[in-house]
């Protein structure tokens, strides 16, 4: 468009440098009309094609930009998906009174998938690698690089039912509060069978849970039931976390849930057709957490009980410790200390922390973590065990050196 502006002005110029005889007069003012209808024309067409850049240069910002997401859980009649998962390789070493050392590599792969169907329901499924073991999902590397399994780790709705109330059923994500992730009853890759209410608000929060063991009569049904309250508050330039919480779970003369003849430490009643549990397991927990900064780096300390109402003896466990630092961005550290202490019928041993000690009760000692963030999704951990197990009745050391490197994306 300037081009041709260009060319007006110069026929402009020249019209008016031409010599014009008097008789001419009226052809002239006309030529002047005219040409003062192209300017107003060519001015009208410099407008649109300004308007026409500019809306060029919107469209092209709004293809580089994400649009953001609306109140509204579905696009174009879609649900929203997103993706989380992790990969950890892990490398091992034991040495255990009266057994020859060991070494071994370790591989844990997860991934999971939400789907955002509506603004209050979701939809979890997730895959890990495994085996049976609902405490572990590693992988021992080896037998000349065989395929390695992968199965259902979680697959479940939740549905928030209000502000403050929410839903899920299916294999859910434990629910259950952990003090800086205890697993003192329930090891940390646990993820239990069944239908969980939880309850948050103004700092109470409190959940309900009942959860399949065995769901088929055929094979002795068998369940867990429980509920957990607690709150958060802060004490000046900290934040106290403390609460309790009651847990039943019914195994007396029940089998052992895995086959064979493993009770993970718990007592058992063995007849010519087999072994059962001798008791079930009533547990009152309490708990209580402390939050703050100390040296500039985020504090926290915690103390964990539990009792078995169930029986009189061989029936308490405790762990506290602290975690200092937080290795989550890049070049950040982090340091953790817990002792231990697991008496035989604490607890329902089956879902009590893998690692320590080897995985069960009547186990007692200390456990020593590190951590350091080389990116913001990669992170180097160690974490040394130093324990000792009762589990027939002779005590017996127990050391195991983890050093781990995780990735999520």
């Amino acid at each position: 468009m300037k081009i041709c502006l260009g060319f007006v002005l110069i026929a402009f110029a020249v019209l008016s440098s031409t010599p014009v005889v008097a008789s001419d007069a009226d052809e002239l003012t006309a030529i002047k009309r005219d040409l003062a209808r192209l300017m107003a024309r060519v001015e009208v067409l410099e407008q649109a094609n300004q308007a026409l850049r500019t809306e060029q240069a919107r469209v092209d910002q709004a293809a580089a930009s994400p649009a953001p997401r609306t109140s509204d859980a579905q696009s174009d009649g879609q649900p929203l998906l997103s993706w989380r998962g992790d990969v950890r390789y892990r490398y091992e070493a034991f040495d255990i009174d009266q057994k020859d050392d060991r070494e071994r590599n370790r591989l844990r792969a997860r991934v999971g998938l939400t789907a955002a169907v509506s603004d209050t329901l979701d939809m979890v499924v997730g895959l890990a690698s495994g085996s049976d073991d609902p405490v572990s999902s590693n992988q021992t590397l080896g037998s000349a690089g065989t395929t390695k399994r992968l199965g259902l780790d979680q697959a479940y709705f939740s549905w928030q039912i209000n502000d403050a109330l929410n839903l899920k059923a299916g294999k859910i994500k434990n629910v259950w509060f952990k003090p800086v992730k205890s697993e003192l009853l329930w090891d940390n890759d646990y993820n239990p069978e069944g239908v969980a209410l939880s309850y948050a608000s103004r700092g109470f929060f409190g959940h309900a849970a009942v959860n399949w063991l065995e769901s088929d009569t055929r094979s002795g049904q068998a369940f867990a039931a429980g509920v957990q309250a607690g709150w958060r508050t802060s004490l000046g330039d900290y934040d106290l976390t403390a609460g309790a919480g009651y847990h039943d779970v019914g195994v007396a003369d029940h089998e052992a849930f895995l086959g064979g003849d493993d009770f993970f430490g718990n007592q058992t009643l063995c007849q010519d057709s087999g072994c059962v549990y001798s008791h079930d397991y009533e547990q009152v927990q309490i708990f209580t957490m402390l939050g703050g900064r100390w040296l500039e780096q985020p504090l926290t300390v915690y103390f964990e009980a539990v009792e078995n109402l169930a029986l009189d003896a061989q029936n308490q466990g405790w762990s506290a410790g602290f975690k200092i630092g937080k290795a989550s961005k890049p070049r950040t550290w982090e340091l953790g200390y817990q002792y231990e202490d697991l008496e035989a019928d604490a607890v329902f041993g089956l879902t009590a922390g893998s690692d320590f000690g080897g995985g069960g009760t009547n186990i007692k000692g200390h456990i020593v973590r590190g951590g350091w963030a080389v990116t913001k999704g990669w992170k180097l951990g160690l974490t040394y065990f130093n324990n000792e197990t009762d589990l027939d009745g002779a005590q017996q050391g127990y050391q195991r050196l983890q050093l781990d490197s995780q990735i999520k994306f």
